[in-house]
């Protein structure tokens, strides 16, 4: 993937704060985006070692979220390499993003860089109950503080009092959540906040007690949309160190942002029906997050696979049409030569037909179900 580009706007980005600058870039092409996760914190750790011990440190931030365990390892691995480091944002830093960026000393962001609410999204496991039968597992999400919310508007809201009306309220709650996932949705509540209240207490210069709980309460719960963006002045009005960048360090960030789209394809989804519309498999190469800083780089390679999923017949009829001549020879010699071309080509053309014939027959008597897409194979590699 090319790097010189990149590579020569991080260090003018260096120049311009007179800083080191490592970049965290998690992508978010469909149907194969990348989260903030563990994988990433090993070969972060080797930059960091790389760079070694610095007085200023820029970390160019750009996802829309992932693990919430992550940040905390992250941003200490940062504060033990540099004495001050800031995040610079160009665009998105949403969710566990936005935790990463509350333990910075300063929030650097350009013109349309913006962070997010904090409450953590749940996926769990229910069964949807059968017309007449098993019910059938799937996959769903949930918000955190979406469930804590309700059991505040039953009390609070609604004014609930009586023991059997809460009861019956509450048992709503549970036909969608057991009660492991109800205890889970409690403690990651509470977590989130501990989290968030450690990522600002690390800052050189952390905040009054009241400022802290208003950033935290604000990105927690007070924020009522999980995509809802939070730009500039709002994140400088609930107290964090939120600055904006001056216009030639803005261009830059911009400009190194637009690489990362480019190089990565960011700005170009996947459709999976049309991948599979002519073809029963698809694959393509693709890097899905990068770490890197002027001397070295680490991408999170691997493929991203679709493949249909059909409803097969009892009996698949396959035709296969060969048209092949024999050549006409006058000696045994030349008989022997045009036989095994002919059987060379047979072999060749038999391969190709059979492959048209079972697609054509895939399509014509195996109705399409589903389609799966995934990123598969994918491992952090060095690039030089």
């Amino acid at each position: 993937m090319p790097r010189d580009r990149r590579k020569a706007l991080i260090e003018q980005i260096e120049k311009c704060r007179g800083s080191r600058v490592l970049c965290y870039i998690t992508g978010d092409r469909a149907p194969a985006a990348a989260q903030i996760g563990d994988d990433a914190v090993r070969p972060m750790y080797d930059c960091l070692r790389e760079i070694g011990q610095t007085d200023k440190l820029d970390f160019f931030l750009y996802s829309r979220g992932g693990a919430i365990d992550v940040p905390w390892r992250i941003v200490t691995a940062l504060r033990t390499t540099a004495k001050e480091w800031s995040v610079l944002i160009p665009y998105r830093a949403n969710s566990a993003a936005t935790l990463i960026a509350l333990g910075a000393d300063e929030i650097v962001m350009g013109k349309f860089g913006e962070l997010g609410p904090i409450d953590p999204i749940m996926n769990i496991q229910r069964v949807m109950p059968g017309p007449s039968g098993p019910g059938t597992a799937m996959q769903d999400s949930v918000s955190v503080e979406d469930i804590m919310t309700y059991v505040k508007f039953v009390q609070d809201r609604a004014g609930l009092s009586d023991q059997a009306a809460l009861a019956t309220s509450l048992s709503k709650l549970t036909e969608r959540l057991d009660a492991v996932a109800l205890g889970s949705a409690y403690r990651t509540h509470s977590h989130i906040r501990d989290v968030a209240r450690r990522m600002l207490l690390s800052r050189n210069k952390p905040h009054s007690e009241q400022t802290m709980a208003t950033i935290v309460e604000t990105l927690a719960e007070r924020v009522y949309a999980h995509g809802h963006a939070i730009g500039l002045n709002a994140a400088a009005e609930i107290g964090l160190p939120a600055i904006s960048a001056d216009e030639q360090l803005d261009k830059l960030m911009w400009e190194l942002l637009n690489e990362y789209e480019a190089d990565m394809k960011l700005l170009q989804p996947i459709d999976p029906a049309a991948a599979v519309e002519s073809q029963e498999n698809w694959s393509e190469d693709a890097v899905i997050a990068i770490l890197e800083t002027s001397a070295t780089a680490r991408e999170f390679g691997g493929k991203v696979e679709v493949a249909a999923r059909r409803k097969m017949p009892q009996n698949l009829n396959v035709s296969l049409n060969l048209n092949l001549q024999a050549p006409q020879v006058p000696t045994s010699q030349e008989m022997a030569v045009a036989l095994q071309r002919l059987v060379e080509q047979a072999q060749q053309l038999i391969l190709q037909q059979a492959q048209q014939a079972v697609q054509q027959a895939l399509q014509s008597q195996a109705p399409l179900v589903g389609i799966e897409a995934g990123f598969r194979k994918g491992e952090w590699r060095k690039v030089e």
